[in-house]
């Protein structure tokens, strides 16, 4: 082989190792932006909106920490269920998200929104959480924590609202339900 073919047929594996190269870092870094803490629990929040509004409790329940408790002392089942139990006054729900702020440290995230709800209510149940919702004031206040090394293991571990009250008069997760279907 003479030096012009040897130097033209390295130039090749360079550029042809350049790009290689290059199209990794590209993916890379790819990968790493859209695994970000701050994406990825943005995405987990927009993801649990979304399953409320459709009263989706198994899509609920795997984005709820096993971990979960709230000032109800609801488990991760519970809170699920009790999501959809309120849903359940809606023909169709809308949860909009307003004045969404996100706040990530040491593997614990909290997101502060206000919700206004809409959409077509059942019967007074639905009216009347229309009007409570979109009367409070203080945001909720969704807290996330990462329970692995994983990008995506962000999961739900409480949900707080200080107006709302803390006793529920008796009500248990799933009431609504029992009492629509005649159990």
């Amino acid at each position: 082989m003479n030096i012009t073919k040897r130097n033209s047929y390295f130039g090749g594996l360079r550029l042809t190792f350049g790009l290689i190269l290059a199209g990794v870092i590209l993916i890379v870094s790819f990968v790493v932006w859209q695994t970000r803490p701050a994406r990825v629990v943005t995405k987990k929040q927009a993801d649990l909106i979304s399953g409320i509004e459709s009263r989706n409790v198994a899509r609920i329940r795997r984005l709820v920490s096993d971990s979960y408790n709230d000032k109800w002392d609801f488990d991760a089942d519970d809170v699920a269920e009790a999501v959809v139990d309120v849903g359940s006054q809606f023909m169709t729900l809308v949860l909009t998200p307003e004045e969404q702020e996100l706040l990530i440290e040491d593997g614990a995230a909290v997101v502060s929104v206000r919700l206004t709800v809409s959409g077509n209510a059942v019967g007074p149940a639905g009216g009347e959480v229309t009007r409570r919702i979109n009367r409070l004031e203080e945001p909720f206040l969704f807290t996330w924590k990462k329970e692995t090394f994983l990008p995506s293991s962000w999961r739900l571990v409480q949900i707080h609202q200080s107006e709302l009250p803390s006793e529920l008069y008796g009500y248990e997760p799933g009431d609504i339900r029992r009492a629509m279907s005649g159990e």
